[in-house]
């Protein structure tokens, strides 16, 4: 079992590509033990965004606090404190923040570990 706060995890700024000023925490990942699903942390500042992503692994999400809004493929859907968000595999996304106080989601992310169930 692995146990921490959330205060004490590092806060990385995203670097990558098309992001602006988006800051990550990544609370569970392979060196705490988690081999499936990696645990993250989103905080994005005002008028801030994540990059035009596509990609195989999906996401799950949950709005912790902020207004943002989320780009799909064909639709923008506007997201508050207590939504939940699926991106499918390969979905074009990105989300904004669009509101005054930081947008804050937790988002996982499959690891390249994940294996598909038996059929």
């Amino acid at each position: 079992m692995y146990v921490t706060s959330v205060d004490k995890v590092e806060e990385c700024e995203l670097k990558a590509e098309g992001a602006n000023g988006v800051r990550v925490k990544y609370l569970l990942h392979e060196s705490v033990g988690a081999k499936r699903v990696l645990l993250r942390l989103f905080i994005i500042n005002a008028e801030g965004c994540t990059p035009v992503e596509r990609h195989k692994h999906e996401h799950e999400v949950f709005i912790l606090d902020g207004k943002g809004l989320v780009r799909g493929e064909n639709t923008e859907v506007t997201v508050k404190k207590g939504d939940v968000v699926f991106i499918p595999s390969w979905e074009k996304h990105q989300f904004t923040n669009i509101g005054e106080e930081k947008l804050q989601f937790l988002c996982t992310k499959e690891t390249k570990n994940t294996r598909q169930p038996h059929s």
